[in-house]
């Protein structure tokens, strides 16, 4: 009989666990092979959707250079369009390695530690990754509405639609949040998520992806970055608060749900408001009605109620487990209170008897006759 041959430390090449195990180093390589398209003039124009920002609009009253052979300036403003599809593409693949390194060098060592369950583990490194993009996306978002003065003047949320043209930050904002939401996808795949989590994250993912698209699309991008920003806040806090949960502090995640109940409301009031303001009265009031897809203008009623429906059916959707949590919650506490306030009825009465049973036994103990008349020998 022979020996057991022993199994390859590394899975064969093209096998799942091979394309699993070593995805972030493929995505990397097409990446790669991508920005190398630029040194070619021939392979050039295949490579430019994927990397640049294209639709840059070029300012009419700027004075054309008198060296022909100068190089264009780089355009201040964006369109949109069907090549952006490319530039989501790529900025998928690079998320897609970022998130891979962030869990290889940061979420895998300090699970490790914890020691969690399968369950607790996967939602330990969902959180982790979430808690990054949420703060990240909530933090560039607070400065877009700085930037553009949304905050000061919310009226710029409606003023002059159609918005068609962007600031190149603006658009790659957009950019940005279409490419995370769309690497989840295969991400359930390489992070071998479980079967019965899959179908709840395509539907949080889902729904991410159609919201901010179709706010691209129908150039609503500005209110499109105040919910979002409003959205990852609450988002943040409540991812923040879970891992503290999964590492066992206590103290902090209390302090953190307690915050975090305040601010889930807030949050879905502030975005119905700002909804209402900017579907209902902003752009109901606006004197371009209509539907034009030249100037892309979509300020028709139709579209506008559309839009605020589906935002009212996502934020009543979003508080209903909110609702049925706390009810669940203060049911809990008074369960609590009951059984505390029982015990501290049943205390009292049972020292009392106790103490009573004390005195008889020393009674007896001293050949004091009880009521049954018998005495106790020293």
């Amino acid at each position: 009989m022979g020996m057991p041959r022993k199994k390859p430390k590394n899975p064969p090449v093209m096998s799942h666990e091979f394309v699993i195990q070593n995805h972030a180093d493929i995505l990397a390589c097409v990446a790669i092979v991508i920005v190398l398209g630029l040194i070619s003039e021939a392979t050039s124009k295949l490579s430019k959707p994927f990397i640049f920002l294209q639709y840059g609009v070029t300012d009419e009253t700027e004075e054309e250079p008198e060296n022909p052979d100068a190089p264009v300036p780089f355009p201040k403003e964006f369109g949109r369009g069907i090549l952006d599809i490319f530039a989501v593409f790529f900025q998928a693949l690079m998320i897609a390695v970022v998130h891979a390194v962030i869990q290889e060098y940061g979420v895998d060592k300090v699970s490790k530690k914890l020691h969690l369950s399968k369950t607790k583990n996967s939602k330990f490194s969902e959180s982790c990754q979430l808690l990054v993009w949420c703060v990240g996306s909530a933090g560039w978002g607070i400065h877009l509405l700085l930037q553009n003065k949304f905050i000061s003047n919310i009226a710029l949320l409606w003023e002059d639609y159609p918005h068609s043209v962007m600031s190149w930050e603006n658009k790659l904002f957009m950019l940005i949040q279409m490419a995370y939401w769309f690497h989840m996808y295969p991400e359930l795949y390489f992070q071998k998520a479980r079967k019965e989590d899959i179908p709840a994250r395509i539907q949080y993912y889902t729904l991410h992806l159609i919201f901010i698209t179709g706010a691209y699309i129908l150039n609503f991008w500005r209110i499109a970055i105040v919910i979002a920003t409003l959205h990852y806040i609450a988002e943040g806090v409540f991812h923040g608060c879970r891992i503290a949960y999964f590492a066992e502090k206590n103290e902090v995640s209390s302090v953190g749900f307690s915050v975090w109940r305040i601010l889930f409301p807030v949050a879905r009031t502030f975005i119905l408001a700002l909804s209402f303001l900017m579907f209902w009265f902003g752009l109901g009031r606006a004197e371009n009605q209509g539907i034009d897809f030249a100037t892309g203008n979509f300020n028709s009623f139709f579209i506008r109620m559309i839009c605020l429906s589906a935002i009212c059916l996502l934020q009543a959707w979003l508080m209903w487990p909110f609702i049925q949590l706390q009810i669940r919650r203060s049911k809990e506490e008074k369960l609590v209170k009951k059984k505390t306030a029982a015990l501290a009825m049943v205390k009292p009465k049972s020292t009392k008897k106790n103490q009573k049973k004390s005195e008889v036994d020393n009674d007896v103990g001293n050949g004091v006759t009880t009521r049954s008349g018998k005495v106790k020998k020293h």
